[in-house]
């Protein structure tokens, strides 16, 4: 009895202890925004009249506080479409929820439970959201015949005129809709007038066909490019591929008695096995203005793979790409918005796979290329093989870094410093310093002579990188001029401390010269940052050589000094500082009592990170890294970072401000 009573006694301080670190939690929330006291309030109507909901709104802070009055578990739907677009972020854990569309929000809730979420326009959706087509009702097409129906020269004289009217339905209404909506659309907002075939082919594979085309867009700015391969699932013949295809559906279709659906092909099981087979079969198609041309590499050749046995996982949208996973053995990239020239991840990959070997990438195996009369070439899809890993380094270190965070603001004791910091983050810290000899072993593949133009390196000079460099800064200072007034409070003061630092900004950038004989100038990653490498067992995979998206094929493909990889990942350190900061601090008091601890974790990442580097790469009489260079790199990456900012997420602008501001000033007593 007196052992279950100690147990009980145990049990109830734990729940008790638990309950006020709750309730702490909830008032330092509610801290956080004026609209929980000073707010207008409106209540909601849901239909489940045992669930409270209402919007607290101030000074264009939206707060939705959503209560279960009940002991059971509880789901309703709240009209929110007057926030179509906006992402709730649920305030105790800062989780993006995914983003209010025009249809009724659901939410289940727990017995009793209770959600406060900010609703705002600033925040990205759940990077595992899909973003699917809206639910309504499909316009149907009727393909008279096939996918012959859309092109008037091929059609009998007398179906010319229905055939000109099913084309002008299908560039003018049918596909701008369905494309607007898309993830992988890179105008959003941008409305299309008309998506032109300019070139496709019709693909017939064991009776199944797929009409392969490349659509020319007006309307978003400057015109693009884009590559969608469209199937056709009948319902009476083709039940299961009807299931895939609808997911990406863009039409009901009719021909003759048959009725079914015309949707991506990405979504059809039969075309991703078929696209994998044709590459690796080294196929050849021929299209109106030129080819696509099915190219392996000699890797593809190496493995023994039934292609016709890989379960075909179901696709996911990736910025301007979409990805299928075949059995976790294949990996295919499908482009989506599409570019002439040597597409850089392409080539990359293949060099890194069949020249130089570097084993911590993933395999190139093959790849889909348009290739014009006149010889431009524009990647269409890519093959690899998968690699399973335990998710992207951004996820692994962040989730350090929280629970780290998170159990400092739990005890009252001093964080260490100095020699204890590194023991405190050992574990973490060695495999930085494995990071860091990978991404050195990755510049010294790159840099293997073999006699191509493309990849032999050079000699660097500063006129490689200063008009570069200067021309930057300019660019970001007048920006940050001209949005001074649309900044949070916190960093306008940050952003008037560099607009008048401007001298000393230009005068960091021309003192910084590389050691002189010392640098060379080779292909780089280009984009590279946490997101940009998977952990597996407690080592790194780099991947995704694609480069900056905002930068043409030519400039990715420029060769400049390594270091500006070392650079990029160094400023991925201080934004996941930020990132975790502003997920756990729960008011400006423990963002405050947080911050040295996190600053500390940064520098012992940011030592772990360049010794691993440094040791790799240094010759035989040790010479220490270019510290000017890889500054002045920080430096350029910083003021890439805040255009970004300014023009995307103004709220996160604090973030690389810090960082320009640190690089050309001693360092400042001040909350990060």
């Amino acid at each position: 009895m007196f052992g279950y009573e100690a147990l009980n006694v145990e049990t109830q301080a734990r729940d008790s202890s638990s309950l006020l670190n709750w309730t702490k939690r909830m008032l330092a929330v509610r801290k956080t925004s004026h609209a929980f006291g000073r707010g207008k309030r409106r209540f909601l109507k849901p239909g489940n009249r045992k669930i409270l909901a209402y919007l607290s709104e101030y000074d264009g802070d939206v707060i939705l506080t959503v209560f279960n009055l009940s002991r059971a578990a509880q789901p309703v739907e709240l009209d929110l479409s007057e926030f179509k677009g906006f992402v709730p972020i649920e305030m105790l854990g800062r989780a993006p929820f995914p983003p209010i569309g025009e249809l009724p929000y659901l939410l289940t809730l727990a017995s009793y439970g209770c959600y406060w979420f900010r609703l705002t326009a600033e925040a990205d959706a759940p990077s595992w959201h899909q973003e699917g087509v809206a639910l309504q009702e499909w316009p149907t097409l009727v393909l008279f015949d096939g996918w012959t129906s859309f092109f008037r020269d091929r059609v009998m004289p007398w179906r010319i005129g229905m055939s000109e009217r099913m084309r002008n339905q299908f560039e003018l209404e049918t596909l701008p809709r369905h494309i607007e909506i898309q993830r992988w659309y890179a105008s959003k907002g941008t409305t299309i007038q008309r998506a032109r075939i300019v070139d496709h082919a019709v693909w017939e594979v064991n009776g199944l066909s797929w009409m392969l085309p490349l659509f020319d867009l007006d309307g978003p700015p400057g015109g693009a490019t884009y590559f969608m391969p469209l199937a056709l699932a009948w319902e009476e013949r083709d039940e299961e591929r009807m299931a895939g295809v609808a997911q990406a559906a863009l039409a009901k279709v009719r021909q003759q008695a048959q009725v079914g659906l015309m949707g991506d092909a990405f979504y059809d099981e039969a075309f991703c096995r078929a696209l994998v087979r044709a590459i690796a079969q080294g196929a050849e198609l021929p299209t109106l203005n030129g080819k696509l041309v099915f190219k392996p590499t000699a890797a593809f050749a190496e493995m023994a793979i039934d292609i016709d046995a890989l379960l075909v996982g179901r696709p996911s949208g990736v910025s301007s790409n979409t990805v299928v996973t075949l059995n976790e053995t294949l990996f295919l990239k499908g482009y989506r918005y599409v570019r002439e020239g040597i597409n850089p991840e392409l080539e990359m990959g293949r060099f890194l796979t069949e020249v130089a070997r570097y084993p911590h990438c993933v395999p190139v195996l093959g790849a889909l290329e348009y290739m014009t009369n006149d010889g431009c070439t524009m990647t269409l899809a890519m093959v690899q093989s998968y690699m399973a890993n335990q998710g992207d380094g951004w996820d692994y270190t962040l989730g350090y870094l929280e629970r780290f965070l998170r159990d400092v603001a739990t005890t009252d004791g001093t964080t260490p410093d100095g020699p204890e910091v590194s023991a405190m983050h050992g574990g973490f810290l060695a495999l930085m310093a494995t990071l860091g000899r990978r991404t050195a072993e990755l510049h010294r593949a790159l840099a293997t002579r073999t006699g191509a133009t493309a990849f032999d390196p050079e000699p660097l000079a500063a006129a490689d990188f200063k008009t570069h460099a200067a021309s930057d800064a300019a660019a970001t200072l007048a920006l940050l001029r001209e949005r001074l007034d649309l900044l949070p409070p916190a960093a306008q003061d940050d952003a008037r401390n560099l607009l008048e630092a401007v001298n000393a900004l230009q005068a960091g950038i021309e003192a910084r010269h590389p050691v002189q004989g010392g640098g060379i100038k080779s292909r780089y990653h280009g984009d590279f940052h946490l997101g940009q490498v998977l952990v597996k067992d407690n080592d790194f995979v780099i991947i995704d050589f694609e480069g900056e998206p905002a930068r043409s094929f030519e400039e990715r493909r420029t060769k400049s000094s390594p270091l500006r990889d070392v650079a990029s990942m160094l400023r991925s350190f201080n934004y996941a500082r930020w990132s975790a900061l502003r997920r756990v601090a729960q008011s400006p008091d423990e963002a405050e009592r947080l911050a040295a601890p996190a600053i500390a974790w940064e520098r012992a990442t940011r030592d772990a990170f360049l010794a691993g580097y440094g040791a790799t790469l240094a010759p035989p009489d040790g010479a220490p890294l270019d510290a000017e260079l890889l500054a002045l790199f920080e430096l350029d990456k910083a003021l890439y970072e805040l255009r970004y900012e300014l023009d995307n997420r103004i709220d996160w602008a604090q973030v690389p401000l810090h960082g320009v501001l640190a690089l050309i000033q001693p360092p400042r007593a001040s909350r990060p």
